[in-house]
């Protein structure tokens, strides 16, 4: 039984309610309004008899405020259980609504400010920084943060402060096509010399999204190359990385492999899928996301971390998680805190989305029931990496992606000119062009 005293209060106020009404109505989907839409209320019509038999019977209207969740198509199933027991406990509808998860970062900070929206929203840990600075979170009293990994809590932290519930975490890995290539590569050369051993079958060898920031940062990374520094409390955006011995080390590597047509320039996200999935690339490096259309397409296949580079050096890709916020501009605080703490922050729950989205859970038990479940997860699921090998979550990171893809679009595209005349001189420009943004606000 979960304790409520923290809902004393909602339940004196809703005791009518509950007392009076004979059924719990499921909670409700509905499509999500536009950020001009004040949220919905729903109405619970209740009925009092009179005290004496001789009155006729009055009928009392009373109108509950719904808690608002927002969610994407997939994880709007698992959370109907959760939404369902929350009103038959405390009284207090529940309505979630379907906001394409793109969205949901850019629509929060213009509903919440205005007093509409959502009060619980799902979302990924980069966006932490710039909704806090923002003032669009309320920090999350977690009880029992030691069932989730570090990197979880750590990814929703804000100089140590916590501000969401973790529930899944992904990162990138090497797809195999198990029937071209039965066995793992140990090294990058071993991946090639296989790709070599049966180039007369296939279209192409390794598929790397071509000059993208997010797929090809772990071979930065992977000789020790970074983008901010990592202190106690977090990434410091006054240390950007992108221009240290270890990120030129990594850009000569991606240099070497363009010019040794290893990595094309003309690969990228959706081409590379399409190849592994006819079976004419026996390797792909991508993310969870794709595994689904992977088995749609028939391929026997297989996930491991991507092989050493160099001497021995492991490529690091992001680590994403994702997970549950509250709006600070919430009228329900406290009953938005009690359905993220109690109700979602379980077991099972964290199990359910995993089934549905194929994404590692960041909940250390359910985790161990998805590994037994699909050990594929351990390579997309990272869960035992470093804090500093997720995503950077400082708002900072915004002034990254353009120019570190543009400096590994130039390496792709082999376009150096007079003023960035190799690889090393396209990440100088990135690590100026980084720190030139940040100073200039």
């Amino acid at each position: 039984m979960r304790n409520w005293k923290v809902f004393v209060g909602l339940v004196l106020t809703f005791a009518m309610v509950v007392a009076a009404c004979g059924d719990d109505d499921a909670a409700t989907t509905t499509a999500a309004p536009t950020t001009t839409e004040a949220a919905t209320t729903t109405e619970a019509p209740t009925t009092t008899e009179a005290a004496t038999t001789t009155e006729a019977p009055t009928t009392t209207e009373v109108t509950a405020t719904p808690l608002v969740i927002w969610a994407d198509e997939t994880r709007t199933e698992v959370l109907q259980t959760a939404a369902a027991d929350f009103e038959a406990a405390t009284g207090i509808p529940v309505e979630i609504q379907l906001v394409g998860f793109g969205d949901i970062r850019g629509q929060i900070q213009e509903a919440g400010p205005a007093g509409e929206g959502a009060d619980i929203f799902i979302g990924a840990h980069d966006w932490v920084g710039e909704l806090v600075a923002n003032g669009i979170l309320a920090p999350l009293d977690l009880p029992n943060p030691e069932d989730y990994y570090d990197i979880a809590i750590g990814a929703f932290s804000i100089d140590g402060v916590l501000y969401g519930l973790p529930y899944a975490i992904e990162a990138m890995a090497l797809f195999r096509n198990t029937d071209l290539v039965p066995d793992a590569p140990a090294t990058f050369d071993d991946l090639v010399a296989s790709c070599d051993a049966i180039a007369d079958t296939i279209e192409n060898c390794l598929g790397v999204p071509a000059g993208d920031a997010y797929a090809n940062q772990a071979f930065v990374q992977g000789f020790g190359g970074y983008v901010f520094g990592y202190t106690d409390t977090g990434f410091d955006p006054t240390d950007v990385g992108l221009d240290s011995e270890g990120a030129f080390e990594g850009a000569d590597f991606l240099d070497a492999q363009v010019k040794a047509g290893i990595l094309d320039a003309s690969i990228d996200w959706g081409f590379s899928g399409d190849l592994f999935n006819q079976g004419t690339e026996p390797y792909m490096w991508n993310g969870p996301w794709q595994s689904g259309a992977v088995n749609d397409a028939g391929i026997n296949w297989d996930a491991t971390p991507f092989p050493t580079i160099g001497d021995g050096n492991n490529p690091v890709p992001f680590v994403g998680v994702q997970g549950f916020m509250i709006s600070a501009f919430s009228e329900q605080a406290v009953a938005a805190q009690t359905f993220v703490t109690e109700f979602v922050n379980t077991e099972d729950l964290m199990f359910d989305f995993y089934t549905l989205g194929d994404r590692g859970p960041a909940h250390k038990a359910a985790y161990a029931r998805a590994l037994a479940d699909d050990p594929r997860i351990a390579a997309f699921s990272p869960v035992e990496e470093d804090p500093i090998k997720a995503m950077p979550n400082i708002p900072e990171v915004s002034a990254m992606w353009g120019a570190l893809g543009e400096a590994i679009a130039t390496i792709y595209n082999q376009t150096y000119t007079d003023e960035v005349p190799d690889a090393r001189a396209a990440f100088q420009r990135a690590a100026d062009a980084v720190r030139a943004t940040i100073a200039g606000g």
